[in-house]
Parts: C-alpha cells; sequence; structure tokens
C-alpha cells in the first residue's frame, strides 16, 4: 500500500530519488490504503484498501466514485459467464454471442476459467465452446428439485409435448366407426346407429361424412396440421450473448 502526493519537491541526491519513487509506487498501487489520499486531483484513482473497492475522484476533485470491488473479474459488476439479451444485432463490448462457437482459451481466459468445456471442448487444446443460444429458451437448472428429473447443468433439452388426451367424436375400427356414447339407453348417437355394442354406438363408414376436426382418422386419433413444426409461445427474438 502506498499513498503520495504526486508532487516532487526541488532537491537532490537520495531525497529527489525517494520522492519519485514514493510517487511512482503510489500511482503502481492506484494510491491503496484505507483512508483517502490527502491530495487529490480529478479523475484520480484509489484502492480503497478498508472497504475493498476501487473510487475515482470525480471530475470537480469534490467526491470519490466508486468503480466497483477490488481485485474480481469486471470489478464485480457483471462476473464472465453471465448471460444477457441484446437489443441489438451485435453483443455490447465485452461480450460474446453465445451462438457455440469455439473461442481461444487464452484470448478468453477469465470465461474460460468461469465454465470451461461445460458447452464443449473446442479443439481440445486451445479453444472451448459458447452455449449455443441462438433461437433456444432458456430454463433454469433443476438442481435436485425434481421437475426436471436427471437434467444434466448446461444440457440442450428438445421440445416435448405433455401427454394428455383429446376426446373424439368417434374413433374408425375395421369398417365401422363408432360414435361416442355415454351407455344411457336411448341416447341419441351422434351419428347413425346400427348397433349397441358397451358404451359405443356403431355407424357404417359411409355415414360419415369425414373428420370433423381433423383430416386422417386412424384409431380415434386425430392428425391435426397446424402451421408450423414446433411448439411456442409469442415471443421476441433478441440476441443472446456471454460476457467474457
Amino acid at each position: 500500500m502506498s499513498q503520495n502526493d504526486l508532487v516532487i519537491d526541488n532537491q537532490a541526491g537520495a531525497p529527489f530519488r525517494a520522492d519519485i519513487n514514493g510517487a511512482l509506487q503510489a500511482l503502481a498501487s492506484q494510491q491503496s490504503g484505507s483512508a483517502a489520499p490527502a491530495t487529490t486531483y480529478p479523475y484520480q484513482f484509489w484502492a480503497d484498501t478498508g472497504a475493498g473497492l476501487l473510487r475515482m475522484r470525480n471530475g470537480a476533485n469534490n467526491a470519490w466514485v466508486t468503480i466497483g470491488l477490488l481485485g474480481v473479474p469486471a470489478f464485480g459488476h457483471v462476473s464472465p459467464g453471465a448471460v444477457l439479451f441484446h437489443s441489438k444485432a451485435a453483443p455490447p463490448n465485452g461480450y460474446l454471442k453465445a451462438n457455440g462457437a469455439a473461442v481461444s482459451r487464452t484470448t478468453f481466459q477469465d470465461l474460460f476459467a468461469e465454465i470451461g468445456t461445460t458447452f464443449g471442448a473446442g479443439d481440445g487444446s486451445t479453444t472451448f465452446n459458447l452455449p449455443e443460444l441462438r433461437g433456444e429458451f432458456l430454463r433454469g437448472w433443476d438442481d435436485g428439485r425434481g421437475a426436471d428429473v436427471g437434467r444434466a447443468f448446461g444440457s440442450w433439452q428438445d421440445m416435448q409435448l405433455r401427454d394428455h388426451n383429446h376426446l373424439t367424436p368417434f374413433a374408425m375400427d375395421g369398417s365401422a366407426i363408432y360414435a361416442i356414447y355415454n351407455g344411457v339407453a336411448g341416447m341419441t348417437p351422434l351419428y347413425n346407429t346400427v348397433t349397441l355394442s358397451g358404451t359405443f354406438r356403431s355407424a357404417p363408414v359411409g355415414g360419415v361424412s369425414g373428420g370433423l376436426i381433423g383430416t386422417a382418422l386412424t384409431g380415434g386419433v386425430y392428425s391435426f396440421t397446424g402451421s408450423g413444426s414446433e411448439i411456442r409461445p409469442r415471443n421476441v427474438g433478441l440476441l443472446a450473448c456471454i460476457k467474457y
């Protein structure tokens, strides 16, 4: 720790050299100390070791502005590996696109130290992979909760439709189509009745004009024609980025 007023007195010999060295040490250590430097200058840095903060003097030289934490990446504001969505097609300074690319372990050493090869080992020696978040929704890791059992951290998961039932107005069995019927005697079935069998009333295939809500009828299951190849909510596409 070293602080100095950064004023070099008019002197010779050893005292002059000591004054120069004291000023250089103060500059190199960002005027480190638990108390503020006695002499201050606009935009001067001070490593406040008492509070563990890096501070900077404001332009008017009448107050200290806190920059962030001492001795931690990015001064503790946003740590390497943090993910955000940016409202621009290019990442902001200090971020990379979270596009699964293989990047240098040396150039992005802080990020590599944080996430390692969780999302891919790159070439196995000089690079590692970023997470691939393009076109993906994010989900909180289960971490033992039991809502998403057996899920590995950082793993990709394909789309899935939960098991459920849809009641259909009829089912096909060979040459007959069965109208849904609740078994109550005298109830009018949905289609032309020929025989009563269990909780269904059967009707000739020709007595039905085709599926009401679907196009292909097989075993009581309709095949629905949608407008795409995935199930999704309404959304807005932004750029996924990762801090390095």
